[in-house]
């Protein structure tokens, strides 16, 4: 009997991603620091010394340095003592990539304004009730600094009003919200949204002052009372009238799953 044909293993394509050489010295130095034993600061071997451990040329070295570098994991230093060495992490360095990746994405249109919009009502609401939680009093004194800008702003109904001066004021007054959140991860993507926001709408920002800053002062009043509660709905109501400002629509909410 003819035994029945049999389809190649990996239909022609193998279902994972098979790394360069390059590739597989940098997550095998990425793999060192990620289990400690190379720490910020850490000078690595010479080039040398890493293809002997590697059992790799030179080049292929250079490459995984390289590679390594760009990405801000490592860091060259020339002279005496110099050579490659960990890199001291920094959130900054989140905050640029995620500003990049978000920026590229919505000029490829792999991600939508509405979708940014809805990742960044999410981050806004956290930022809100751990501000009423958590903010300390130089942090509290610096939203009153705002709370007052903001009065007058809105208080100062006769024209001409400037839009811009408002967006700008309302993305400081995030960011201090973020800020006295007191978690530096939310600072970092609070960065990061901020210079996307300037590059969607800043330079066109027509919001009318009373309509960009609607609702911010409800926000600092409950950040003031330490009501979490209060903080995200007023939160929630300022972002909606801004979305609706914007004439964008976020997507539909999906019921959780049972």
């Amino acid at each position: 009997m003819t035994p029945a044909a049999r389809a190649p293993l990996f239909d022609g394509r193998p279902s994972y991603a098979i790394l360069s050489a390059p590739r597989q010295v940098a997550a095998a130095i990425k793999r060192e620091i990620l289990q400690g034993e190379l720490k910020p600061g850490d000078r690595l071997p010479s080039e040398d010394r890493l293809a002997e451990l590697f059992g790799v040329s030179r080049p292929t070295v250079r490459a995984a340095l390289q590679e390594l570098s760009s990405a801000g994991t490592v860091v060259v230093r020339r002279g005496r003592g110099g050579g490659y060495r960990v890199s001291t992490f920094s959130l900054d360095t989140l905050t640029t990539a995620v500003t990049e990746y978000i920026a590229f994405s919505l000029v490829v249109e792999s991600l939508t304004p509405p979708q940014f919009l809805e990742v960044r009502r999410e981050l806004e609401l956290l930022s809100a009730d751990a501000a009423a939680r958590r903010c300390s009093a130089e942090h509290l004194a610096r939203l009153e600094e705002l709370d007052a800008r903001i009065e007058q702003v809105i208080e100062d109904a006769a024209p001409p009003q400037d839009p811009r001066a408002a967006f700008e004021l309302d993305l400081e007054f995030h960011r201090a919200l973020a800020d006295a959140a007191d978690n530096p991860l939310l600072v970092s993507f609070e960065g990061a949204m901020i210079v996307v926001l300037h590059q969607l709408f800043g330079s066109g920002a027509s919001v009318p002052p009373k309509s960009a800053l609607g609702d911010v002062r409800a926000v600092i009043d409950a950040v003031r009372r330490r009501d979490s509660a209060a903080a995200r709905d007023a939160m929630a109501r300022h972002l909606t009238h801004s979305v609706d400002h914007l004439e964008l629509r976020l997507p539909a909410s999906r019921p959780a799953s049972a």
